[in-house]
Formats: structure tokens, C-alpha cells, sequence
């Protein structure tokens, strides 16, 4: 007779059977006791993933596999997060992660998304040191394809950040080989900004080391031509051809970044008229006069270089009410507008709607807004502070001394200064302005603190009753000093701070301590100083030549009128371009770019002087050989 027994009881004595087998119990024997022992843990089978491909299904798998698996698996969908955009994800996980229990290339993988964690929470530094201590890549077999084009990526990002950008731009050219057709185009954009921020592109090609590497050296004479001016649009654009004939077979030559891509459709959408409105006659007409001849100046050089170039209307503006020659302006056929220069006559502009043709204004509001039909193109001290602060923190200073001439642009320039190095972490440890050239060195010994330290030595030969040698020592807590002031009290701050036993000290400055003189015999006293400056004063151009030739009020600080005079010449047929940000323009007044506020950024120069005379310094921080 046979026993029906339900099907889990039936299970549950195949079980019991199977056990009492494994012991060798039979019949109804009782088995001896056993001595304690630890219960083994249970055990797991470990079964493929259906879909690799999907981190959840990688997650719910972790969560049957074995310890070992299970941490592999999670590391696998961290990954794959990771790749399909969602960093926030893969760090949750990576976060939980059981680290010991990676094994293998596991712990590289691990390595890559910690080094991007710490690079998005800003610890650009300890990134790099945990990349520091694996292999490279490029040589670790285990890797998988997409394996190595996150490592590229990463170690590509936390180069940049640590502004390496040489070695920046490998990794991205590296990656690109690894990278499907649909996904290098984000890829060289990347490249595109890495190798805009190489310093001297055209220096690093031409060296002998870079021979064999065609696609580095292809990016970086491209970059030479985004960067370089040239007297017209036609002129750069032929640049860009026999850029592409004789890099027919590299990544961009079909696939030009934007600014030069749409150099064709600049040249046959530029503006026909153009109307300035410019005061020529009363208070600003010595400056209004210099911009009209600056942009005459850089009209003629375009002409002579065989570029086609627009009909000039001139509008003076002395007498007010711009609008109506705003008006007048487009009545008369303008296509774009330059000017105007005062700041009220900016802010009628900004306020006055509609405005049929684009406004490139001569000047800032002053806290207006505008957008993308007016830009603001004004030479504002506050850039001038800004990149003062930026230089001198990326140099490795963080403690300054500030002095200031009692003028309201010398505050504007330290005020914009002294928020930028706080930002930035930096400390101002004494500001001291001045009103006159013959308290600089009074303000110095008091801000070295030099008076202290001869009291103390006072003290000291009363109490000894002795007449002790003594040399006075400055303050310790001092990094370096910053001025703002115009050149002849500018010539009394070194001599000031080598009497006071502070030669040592390097001195930022901005642009207005050097007025373009050439007599070596007053500029010496400027040597060492380094100070923010206009491409014009730096850089050797033709146009400034033939401008200083035909002018010589250019040679003194009337040059900065002449010098954005040109730079809108060249701007008025490169507006729809300003938007796009990278390279920026490379104008005669800075690397122009438009912010978000209608303003034009400018990225000003940086020299020296140096036997009196001023010489260009690296814009960029050098790179460095072995660690950020």
C-alpha cells in the first residue's frame, strides 16, 4: 500500500534522509553525542548575472551571492552607474562598499571611482594621490574596454583639475581611440578645452619630443590659430584650410570646434554698415577721438590684408539723447551699432527697447544687466583685482599686504582684490592706503612692523645697560605685497621695502604702475614687480606700431583707448560668436568672453619688468613633473 504524503513533507524527509546519510545513521540507531562546534556558515551558490548590463539586476544578484561575489557585483553596478550618468548613484554604493573583499583588478576599479568622488567634492590633490599609487592603465590587461575609458576619463579630470593640462590632453586623445563614433564628439569637445589651456601651444608642438605624437601636435597648432589675431576673418579662415590640408586625417579636421567652424558663416553674414557713436568733442572726446582711431586703424589693416570691410558711419554724442542717434543710426542702414561711451548714455540704451540691430557699448552700466543684443565691453579695475588674487594664490602666496593710492579706482581695484584672495583662502593681513607718494615708505615700516622691532631693542640695551649691536627684523606673517597705484609712487615701493629688510618680498601690481615709458633710467626702479596688464603693453603687434607711429599719445594711457578701439573692429563681425566662451577672443585689451550678465570678462596679460623693461610672464602656472 502506498502513503501519499503532501509534497513539502515529502521534501522535508529527502532532506532528513539525505542528512542521516551523510552522518551514517541507520535504522533507528541514536547517534552519540558530538562535542560543540562552530556552525558553518551557509553556503551560496554563485550564478551568472542575466543582464550584466543592468546595475540593478547586479544589485539583486549581490544580495544572494557570497560575500566575496557580493562586493564584486556591487562594484559592477557602481561602475555601470557610473557610465550611464549617474555618479550620485554609483558613490551611494561605493560608499557601503566592503573594500576587503575586492580582490584584483576590483581594486583598481575601486580606486578610479574614489579618485572621482574625491574630485566632485573638490580634493582635487588627494584625488591625484590615489591615482598616483596604481598602475597606469594603459598597461593593466584585466581592464576592460569600458574599464579604460573611465579610467581615461577620470585620470584625464583630475589632471585638468590639477592643472596639468598637457597630460590632460593625452588622456583625452588616448580615450578617443576606445570611444564609439556616437560618443567622441563630447570626448573632443573635452580635448578641445584641455588643449586650450596648454600654455605656449605652438612652443610645445615644435619640440622634438612630440614628433611622434601627430594628433597632440594637430590639436595644438589648431588651438594656435583660435588664439592668434588676425586682421580679418578671411585671414583666419584660410589659416583653418591649410590647417585641414595638412591635417586631412586628424579627429577635428572635419569636426572643427565652433569658433572656427562657423568662421564661413561669419564672413558671409557680416555686418555691411556699421555706425559708432562716440563722444568727439567735450569732456570724453580725447577718448571718444582714440577709439574712433583705433577702429580706423584695425578697418585699414583688414583692408590691406585683402579682407572685405564695412561702410564706417560716425555719430558724435557729445551733445546727448543717444537714443535718437540710435535711431538715426538704423534709419541710415547700420547693421550694428558701436558705442556708446559714457556710462549714462549705456544705461539710456540698456533701458530703451526695441533695438532693431545688436549695441556693442563702449562701456559697463555699472550694475545693470543686459542681454545678448547690448554687450558691455568696459575696462573695469575689478578684473584687475580679480586676476591679481587668482595669480598670486596659483603662485603659492596666501598672505598679502595690500597698499593703495587714496583714489577711487585704486580702491575698486584692491577692494575686488581682497574679496577674490579671501574667496580663494587667502589672508589680507593688513590693508594700507596712501594719499601721497611720500608716505609709502612710512606705510611700509609701519605694516613690517619695524618700529616694534626696534623698541624691543631699545629695551633691551636699558635693561643691559649695554650698547648692543642690533639690525631690525620685519614681520614673518607676509607672503608678499600688492599695490595699485600710478607709476611714480609705484618707483618709491622697492627702494621702501629694501630699507626696511623686506627686498625679499614679491609685489603684485596692477596695470597702472607702468605707463608704457621706454626710459630705462625711471623703469629700473620697477624691476621685479609683476603686474597685470593689456596685451597691447606686452605683446609686439603691427598695429600698434603703425597706431603709435601715427599717434604718439598711444604710447602713454591713452594706448588702452586705442587698443579697445581696434578690438571692437573685430568684435562687431564676431558677436554671434562671443556666446560660445572658448577660446574667446584674443583682443588687444585681453581674452574677451561674455558672461551670463551681458558684461565681456577679460583674461588681462602678465610681465615683468626686467632692465626696465616689461616682458611677458607665463599666463599659465607652469606644469609641474611629479605632483600638483
Amino acid at each position: 500500500m502506498t502513503t501519499n504524503i503532501p509534497r513539502p513533507l515529502a521534501i522535508m524527509v529527502t532532506l532528513a534522509a539525505l542528512a542521516a546519510a551523510s552522518l551514517g545513521l541507520t535504522g533507528c540507531a541514536t547517534p552519540a553525542p558530538e562535542p560543540d562546534r562552530e556552525r558553518p556558515e551557509p553556503t551560496t551558490v554563485d550564478v551568472p548575472v542575466r543582464d550584466p548590463e543592468d546595475p540593478a539586476a547586479l544589485l539583486r544578484e549581490a544580495r544572494r551571492a557570497s560575500a566575496d561575489r557580493a562586493a564584486a557585483l556591487e562594484l559592477q553596478a557602481a561602475l555601470r552607474y557610473e557610465l550611464q550618468g549617474d555618479p550620485d548613484r554609483a558613490a551611494e554604493i561605493v560608499s557601503g562598499l566592503d573594500v576587503d573583499r575586492l580582490r584584483g583588478v576590483d581594486r583598481h576599479r575601486f580606486a578610479l571611482l574614489d579618485a572621482r568622488m574625491l574630485l566632485d567634492e573638490g580634493r582635487s590633490r588627494a584625488a591625484w594621490l590615489v591615482l598616483s599609487e596604481l598602475p597606469d592603465w594603459r598597461y593593466v590587461s584585466e581592464l576592460s574596454r569600458e574599464d579604460r575609458q573611465l579610467a581615461a576619463s577620470i585620470q584625464a579630470r583630475v589632471l585638468a583639475a590639477n592643472g596639468r593640462w598637457l597630460p590632460a590632453l593625452r588622456e583625452y586623445i588616448l580615450r578617443d581611440s576606445l570611444l564609439s563614433d556616437a560618443a567622441r564628439g563630447a570626448n573632443r569637445r573635452m580635448t578641445w578645452k584641455a588643449a586650450l589651456r596648454v600654455d605656449h601651444p605652438a612652443q610645445t608642438a615644435a619640440r622634438p619630443e612630440f614628433a611622434n605624437e601627430p594628433i597632440l601636435r594637430g590639436w595644438l597648432e589648431l588651438v594656435t590659430i583660435a588664439r592668434s589675431r588676425y586682421p580679418s576673418l578671411e585671414a583666419q579662415q584660410q589659416a583653418v584650410m591649410l590647417w585641414q590640408r595638412r591635417w586631412e586625417d586628424h579627429p577635428a579636421a572635419f569636426d572643427l570646434p565652433e569658433a572656427l567652424a562657423r568662421l564661413p558663416e561669419l564672413i558671409a553674414l557680416r555686418p555691411s554698415r556699421v555706425a559708432l557713436l562716440l563722444p568727439l568733442s567735450g569732456p570724453l572726446g580725447s577718448a571718444g577721438n582714440a577709439l574712433r582711431d583705433g577702429f580706423m586703424a584695425a578697418h585699414f589693416a583688414a583692408l590691406a590684408s585683402g579682407g572685405a570691410a564695412p561702410i564706417i558711419m560716425v555719430f558724435d554724442t557729445a551733445g546727448g539723447d543717444v537714443t535718437r542717434h540710435y535711431i538715426e543710426a538704423v534709419d541710415q542702414g547700420a547693421d550694428v551699432v558701436i558705442g556708446p561711451l559714457a556710462r549714462d548714455a549705456v544705461r539710456d540704451l540698456i533701458m530703451f527697447e526695441p533695438r532693431e540691430v545688436p549695441v556693442l557699448a563702449l562701456n559697463s552700466s555699472g550694475g545693470m544687466d543686459s542681454d545678448a543684443s547690448l554687450i558691455q565691453f568696459g575696462l573695469i579695475p575689478e578684473d584687475e583685482g580679480e586676476q591679481m588674487a587668482e595669480r598670486a594664490y596659483a603662485d603659492g602666496m596666501r598672505r598679502a599686504l595690500v597698499l593703495n593710492a587714496q583714489e577711487a579706482w585704486a580702491e575698486r581695484v584692491m577692494a575686488s582684490f581682497e574679496a577674490r584672495f579671501v574667496e580663494l583662502g587667502g589672508t589680507v593681513v593688513e590693508r594700507r592706503p596712501f594719499a601721497a607718494t611720500a608716505q609709502i615708505t612710512q606705510n611700509v615700516a609701519e605694516s613690517l612692523l619695524i618700529g616694534e622691532s626696534e623698541a624691543r631693542a631699545s629695551e633691551m640695551r636699558r635693561v643691559l645697560a649695554s650698547n648692543l649691536e642690533f639690525e631690525p627684523r620685519r614681520r614673518q606673517d607676509l607672503d608678499f605685497v600688492t599695490m595699485a597705484a600710478e607709476p611714480v609712487s609705484a618707483r618709491a615701493l622697492k627702494p621702501a621695502l629694501a630699507y626696511h629688510f623686506a627686498g625679499d618680498l614679491p609685489v603684485y601690481a596692477s596695470s597702472h604702475m607702468y605707463d608704457g615709458s621706454t626710459d630705462r633710467r625711471v623703469t629700473s626702479e620697477l624691476d621685479g614687480i609683476r603686474f597685470v596688464q593689456m596685451p597691447w603693453r606686452v605683446d609686439a603687434n603691427p598695429l600698434r606700431q603703425a597706431v603709435e607711429r601715427a599717434w604718439p599719445e598711444a604710447m602713454g594711457n591713452a594706448g588702452s583707448f586705442y587698443a579697445m578701439g581696434a578690438d571692437a573692429w573685430h568684435l562687431h563681425a564676431r558677436l554671434p560668436l562671443l556666446a560660445t566662451g572658448d577660446p574667446g577672443f584674443p583682443g588687444l585689451t585681453g581674452t574677451l568672453r561674455l558672461g551670463s550678465d551681458g558684461r565681456l570678462q577679460r583674461e588681462l596679460s602678465w610681465a615683468v619688468l626686467h632692465n626696465g623693461l616689461p616682458v611677458a610672464l607665463d599666463i599659465m602656472a607652469a606644469p609641474l613633473a611629479g605632483s600638483p
